[in-house]
Formats: C-alpha cells, structure tokens, sequence
C-alpha cells in the first residue's frame, strides 16, 4: 500500500510540474531498474518540501491552517488526480484513489501519443510510454537548439532539463551564477509555481505530462 501512494504521489506532482518533472525522471532513471519518488523531483529537492506543498495547496483553494505537511500533501494529492478525472472526462465515481490515478496516468500517455502522431494500436503501454519519451526528448532537443549526435537519449534529456530550468530562471529574474540546476530548479518550484503554468516556462502539451512507474514496466 506504501508503494501504491509513493506512486500515486509522483503521478500527483509530476502533473503539477509538467513537463520538467518528467524529463528529470528520464535523465535520472535511464540505467535503473525502478523509479524513486524523490528522483522523479530533482532527487528528493522538491517532494516533501513543505513550503512547496503548502504553496501548491493554496494555490488550489486548500486551506492549510493548522495542519501538517503529510495531510496537506494527501490533500493536494487528492485533489490535484480528481481534478484531472474531471478535465479528461473520467468518472470518480466508486474509485480507490491510486486506481483513479492509474486511469488518468493511461489517459494522458495515450493523449500525449496521439499528440506526438504516434499509433497506440496494438501497443502495450509501456512500450508506448518508451516510443513517448524518445520522440518527446528528441523533438525538444532540436526546439532548443541541442544536438542529439552521438549521443544517449540520457545524455541528451539531461541537457534539455538543464536548458529549460536556465532558461525559466531568466524569465523570472533568478540568479543563477555558481548554483546547479537542481538547486535553481528547487528555487523556481518553491517560490514561482504559480509562474510556472502561467509563464509556460516548462512547455509541454497543454503544459501537462504523465508519469510511468518503471517498476512495473521493465
């Protein structure tokens, strides 16, 4: 049950980071077997950050007076998964949460796919969510100028992630001399969430991606 929340959880925050958060899973988790939750946020920068969880409970309406982070942060859990039921027309209805996640996370790999003008038919989901995520890495390297030559899709959505946090700190005015992109990363998060959609700093379809549990695809 630990397992199914952790996961549930990345799903969560991954959809409130679009499309950064992925990338940062596929340049951090290319040779490993499975997925950790803090490794799918700048390796454990941002999950669990309590002025992050309490900034993003606020800026969905959730009242955080005198309560934790571990009940804010089901509570944006919650909400955040219904609220993209409800945007992509599923049916809350009579669901476990983690079940009702899992059916957002299949709906949006399947959208994105249809977005990117690859075929879902007769493809298993992970095998999807692979094709997904090279045709995705490689159609950002070449809007941002990056050369995939010679060169490991890890290699490659390393360099895009650093590109766009760099990139995003400069629209918002944040120094960046001498601090990695882990930690400009954390500091774009932290204070400028709100920004972050409304800026579309981390550009993606519709600003949104899913998350894949490796653990149970490979």
């Amino acid at each position: 049950m630990m397992r199914k929340m952790k996961r549930t959880c990345i799903c969560v925050m991954v959809l409130l980071f679009g499309f950064l958060g992925a990338v940062q899973v596929f340049a951090t988790t290319e040779d490993n077997a499975h997925v950790k939750a803090t490794e799918a946020h700048g390796r454990g920068h941002v999950k669990h950050d309590p002025e992050f969880i309490k900034n993003q409970a606020e800026s969905l309406g959730i009242d955080t007076k005198g309560k934790d982070i571990d009940s804010l942060e089901k509570e944006v859990r919650d909400t955040v998964i219904k609220k993209e039921a409800k945007e992509l027309g599923i049916s809350i209805e009579g669901k476990e949460l983690y079940d009702l996640a899992n059916e957002v996370r299949e709906t949006h790999i399947k959208k994105v796919a249809k977005d990117l003008g690859i075929s879902t038919k007769g493809k298993e989901l992970k095998d999807l969510v692979h094709e997904i995520r090279e045709t995705q890495i490689k159609k950002d390297a070449k809007e941002l100028g990056i050369s995939i030559e010679n060169k490991n899709l890890r290699k490659v959505a390393h360099e895009v992630r650093e590109k766009r946090i760099f990139q995003a700190a400069k629209k918002l005015g944040i120094e960046t001399k001498n601090k990695s992109a882990n930690e400009v990363f954390k500091e774009i998060m932290t204070n400028h969430a709100d920004k972050v959609k409304e800026l579309n700093l981390f550009p993606t379809k519709e600003g949104k991606i899913f998350f894949f549990d490796r653990s149970k695809e490979n």
